[in-house]
């Protein structure tokens, strides 16, 4: 249910924005998604510990593949802001604002006006988080899009932990 929203919001930016792109087209970027602190366990599913701190932070580095400069980058990042609170992100030119539209529409808004060239990346975002004391097993989602391409999307499953 989460995906399907999020997708949506994902898609009804990028319809009013730019004319949808071809379903031919290859994906203009990729997404990659690393831990940086506050997180554990297998790369492929994190987990946090509710309630306490450290802070949970994670990177998101995008790379244009596009084969030509692209700019004006939109990142949508979807998680339930009632369990994971942004308390903080930082990134040369980024700008990102809250976006709490209901289950699957919920998150943060980015947006990146740097030029980047084929094979070159954007700047890092790195997210600060605050993880409730609620247990909960859900992921971020990351929808990006850019100059009209189709939104390329990639996810980080994770668990709040509030076991003693």
């Amino acid at each position: 249910m989460k995906y399907a929203l999020g997708m949506a919001t994902a898609l009804a930016l990028s319809s009013t924005v730019a004319p949808a792109a071809t379903a031919a087209e290859p994906d203009f970027a990729t997404i990659k998604i690393t831990r940086v602190s506050g997180w554990f366990g297998q790369e492929d599913f994190w987990t946090t510990r509710g309630g306490f701190v450290p802070r949970q932070k994670f990177a998101v580095d995008i790379t244009n593949v596009v084969g030509h400069d692209e700019r004006s980058l939109k990142l949508f990042i979807s998680f339930p802001t009632d369990r994971l609170e942004v308390t903080a992100y930082e990134g040369e030119g980024w700008t990102c604002r809250d976006v709490n539209e209901g289950i699957g529409a919920e998150g943060l808004t980015c947006t990146q006006d740097h030029l980047i060239v084929h094979e070159e990346a954007w700047p890092t975002l790195t997210i600060e988080t605050k993880a409730e004391a609620i247990w909960t097993q859900d992921s971020i989602d990351l929808y990006a899009e850019a100059d009209g391409h189709a939104a390329v999307h990639a996810a980080k499953p994770f668990r709040i932990d509030t076991s003693t």
